[in-house]
């Protein structure tokens, strides 16, 4: 006989589920498992790898390092054998390093010098024979500390009484870039040569050459040869050169970024000392450009009275070549004079309404005015 209300339970499957879903479990598990074990794979050969490319790369640089000391080494033995293009050449790819070597300003007037003695004299200077010394891994140091015996080894190998005489003729065909040169290169291979002599001579080739930049507008190179002039005695009418300069290369960079300054540079040229034409033209065009710059730069921050006051002096200026737009600026002033009335009015008021609001102390009265004589009061 059968029972209708019983259920029939089938327990393998039950079983069977447990079993899946621990299965599952653990292939996650697992895969996290491998996800953290490569991950610290992963980080430990990349750090190994960087590792790795540090020490290269400082391998690298010492390499490097040896090979521009062996270079450095080279130039004052070339120098001195007469090996003139091969110097120049090791000179020139140590020259395009991203530092330059302490060697080369060492070894630069020693170059110039031996550069020029060949020019000056069909036969290469006399050999000598170097017995090379491998320097220490600090190379700058052992560098400097030797030089003043290599000098003046190499300074044996040149006719400095040639190396005047050029100089004296370059200075007679007012080349005074040779000059310079060629005197800077006898200094640098004997300061005590002749100094009495020297000295004099390179100053006035300083000047000279200085003049001639300023005369021609290269202002940042004739103000770099007045201050190596100044070092070695007075350079008269340089000073006044110089500082009209600055006060012109001062102005041009002020123009857009600070334009009152320029105002007041140009403003000291035209107005101080009556300079009308410099470089690129008349400084009253300078004047004006920097005025109307001002101008706009006070009318758009909202002081337009003053603004109005700039645009008019600038206005008043008549270069003979202008720079700005007349018709522009005319119009520009228009405006500032407009706000500027406007504002005025608007202040005349607000002092006007305080001024009302102000109530006056009890028992004090403004005095009343008596009435015209023939008026009834």
């Amino acid at each position: 006989m059968k029972s209708p209300g019983v259920a029939i339970v089938n327990h393998a499957n039950h079983g069977r589920k447990r079993r899946g879903l621990s299965c599952l479990l653990w292939g996650f598990g697992a895969f996290a498992c491998m996800l953290i074990g490569g991950g610290i794979v992963v980080g430990a050969v990349y750090a190994g790898w960087h590792s790795g490319l540090a020490t290269a790369r400082a391998n690298s640089a010492a390499a490097t390092q040896d090979e521009i000391q062996i270079q450095c080494e080279r130039i004052p033995l070339d120098l001195a054998e007469g090996s003139l293009t091969l110097a120049q050449n090791r000179f020139e790819d140590l020259a395009h390093l991203p530092q330059t070597p302490n060697c080369l300003p060492l070894w630069a007037p020693m170059a110039t010098a031996a550069r020029l003695a060949a020019a000056a004299s069909p036969t290469p200077p006399p050999t000598h024979t170097f017995a090379p010394t491998a320097l220490p891994a600090t190379a700058a140091p052992a560098l400097t500390a030797t030089a003043p015996a290599r000098i003046g080894e190499i300074s044996a190998g040149f006719d400095l009484e040639a190396l005047l005489q050029e100089a004296q003729a370059a200075i007679r065909l007012s080349d005074y870039a040779s000059a310079i040169d060629t005197l800077d290169a006898i200094i640098s291979i004997d300061e005590s040569f002749q100094r009495e002599l020297v000295k004099p001579l390179f100053l006035n080739a300083l000047t000279a050459q200085a003049l001639a930049l300023f005369r021609s507008g290269h202002l940042s190179e004739a103000i770099v040869m007045t201050d190596r002039a100044e070092e070695l005695g007075s350079i008269d009418d340089l000073y006044h050169e110089r500082f009209i300069a600055l006060l012109y290369l001062d102005g041009q960079r002020y123009k857009t970024t600070n334009p009152a300054e320029a105002v007041r540079k140009f403003s000291s040229m035209y107005y101080e000392f009556g300079v009308r034409d410099y470089v690129n033209g008349p400084i009253a065009g300078d004047l004006q450009e920097s005025l109307r710059n001002y101008a706009l730069a006070l009318a758009l921050q909202g002081d337009h009275c003053p603004a109005q006051t700039q645009f008019k002096a600038a206005l008043e200026l008549q270069p003979a070549v202008g720079r700005v737009n007349r018709a522009d600026m005319i119009a520009r002033r228009d405006q500032s004079a407009l706000a500027c009335q406007a504002q005025q009015q608007d202040a005349a008021l607000t002092a006007g309404a305080a001024s009302e609001a102000t109530p006056q102390s009890i028992g004090i009265r403004e005095a009343a005015t008596p009435a015209p004589v023939g008026y009834a009061g």
